[in-house]
């Protein structure tokens, strides 16, 4: 508690009070790496398009390759999907894709977002962020994006962000694998809202132990 600052804290906890509900998450981003979320441009959209043109080409092989491969729940076939999305990209195409890196230099796989694409001959960086829902859940208004600051941010560059989200079907319709992709989107983050909702909390153990 020696670093806390009181300040901050009751700033933050006027904010609270404040009623907001509902913020543009490039704001968020903002106040908490110091990093801007850019609008897409000519040089990001076209790095946009090779990987539209890319999974129009090899969706159906990725599809088949959870088929075969993934065993279990949802929860984790985003996980899966990340990983072998961003090794193919990063494989076939002329940009590098990664994990991001914090500010400590360690790539760091939990937390927003996923991945970083680093393109040196448009001098160009891009983050991104994969998710999975199914067509049933579409218009769900369950939690399905979230980000926490830290202080190991790994948004260490003003840059667009977006996220791939797969259309996922249970095979079973038991929500258990086998799963194949029906198709996917592509969001630009830059317009997004996202809802803020804070609170204090104690559990019994902390209210009645002895």
């Amino acid at each position: 508690m020696d670093e806390f600052d009181w300040e901050e804290f009751e700033t933050a906890v006027r904010l609270l009070k404040s009623g907001v509900s509902k913020l543009y998450f490039r704001d968020v981003i903002l106040a908490a790496t110091g990093q801007n979320i850019l609008p897409f441009e000519a040089k990001s959209n076209e790095i946009l398009n090779e990987i539209r043109f890319w999974l129009e080409k090899n969706l159906n092989e990725l599809s088949n390759l959870i088929e075969m491969d993934y065993v279990g729940r949802p929860n984790e076939l985003g996980n899966y999907l990340e990983r072998l999305l961003m090794a193919r990209l990063d494989e076939d195409l002329n940009f590098s894709v990664d994990t991001p890196t914090t500010e400590q230099g360690r790539r760091q796989a939990a937390g927003y977002p996923d991945g970083i694409i680093v393109d040196h001959h448009r001098d160009q960086v891009v983050y991104f962020d994969v998710k999975i829902f199914q067509e049933k859940t579409r218009d769900s208004s369950l939690r399905s994006f979230y980000y926490q600051p830290t202080n190991q941010s790994k948004i260490l560059h003003d840059a667009p962000h977006f996220l791939i989200g797969f259309v996922v079907e249970s095979l079973e319709n038991d929500n258990r694998s086998p799963f194949v992709i029906r198709g996917y989107e592509i969001v630009d983050i830059y317009n997004l809202q996202v809802n803020f909702k804070a609170e204090f909390n104690a559990s019994n153990r902390d209210i009645y132990k002895e």
